[in-house]
């Protein structure tokens, strides 16, 4: 961040809100004109849960980065004894309690903007669907229409949210975020293990998502940020 002493009013607004710009002028300028206010109201909900995920992902980044630094100079340090870890001299687990913390937030506004996203889609049509899958099958039931087609090639993006916040197509399995919202903790943890070759620790490169859990699926990367980088 730059100094504030030199900082204008345009410079500390961008560092202050990166990217609300152009959402702002998307929602307000472009959305809001077409659209009634009992409707768009839903469009004003996106824009906030929208928001809330820009923030929440770069805390997340930013904690992650933290984290590591702290537990690289406790490494560095001979100081692993100064900080609680769970499993035995080969490897030891950290859990990042606030980077978990801001996942389960980022998880749960993830889905409401979701939602919210469906409801504001939806009410263009004169329906409520409360869920993505909903708003499919309502576009899907309409007239072939370009604007319909080029809906579904976007939401049809959403597919990588298969597993983290939206439950897999499977009876056996949920996603994260289901886990998280109503059931369990989900294990978020620092591994540090002990190269015995060279008799030192090495750090896993930043937060790890435990996949080991039977009930979600598994991701080819774990790490936490690369998980939230796909909300």
């Amino acid at each position: 961040m730059h100094s504030q002493n030199n900082m204008t009013i345009d410079r500390f607004k961008d560092d202050l809100e990166p990217h609300y710009d152009d959402l702002d002028h998307i929602v307000g300028n472009i959305i809001r004109p077409l659209i009634p206010m009992k409707k768009f109201k839903y469009f004003e909900a996106c824009r906030f849960k929208l928001k809330a995920i820009y923030y929440i992902q770069n805390k997340i980044e930013s904690l992650d980065s933290q984290y590591k630094k702290f537990l690289s100079l406790c490494i560095t340090e001979n100081a692993l004894h100064k900080v609680s870890l769970t499993g035995d001299e080969d490897c030891y687990f950290y859990v990042p309690f606030y980077e978990a913390l801001e996942f389960e937030n980022l998880l749960s506004q993830g889905k409401a903007c979701l939602d919210c996203f469906s409801k504001a889609i939806g009410s263009i049509y004169n329906k409520s669907p409360n869920n993505i899958d909903r708003l499919l099958n309502i576009l899907k039931s309409k007239p072939k229409h370009h604007k319909i087609d080029k809906l579904l090639s976007f939401i049809k993006k959403s597919d990588r949210l298969n597993g983290v916040i939206i439950d897999p197509k499977s009876n056996e399995k949920k996603s994260i975020r289901d886990l998280i919202s109503h059931r369990e903790r989900i294990d978020i943890f620092f591994r540090i293990r002990l190269d015995h070759n060279t008799g030192k620790y090495l750090l896993s490169d930043g937060a790890l998502l435990n996949m080991g859990h039977p009930e979600i699926s598994r991701f080819p990367n774990y790490l936490v940020t690369e998980i939230s980088a796909k909300v």
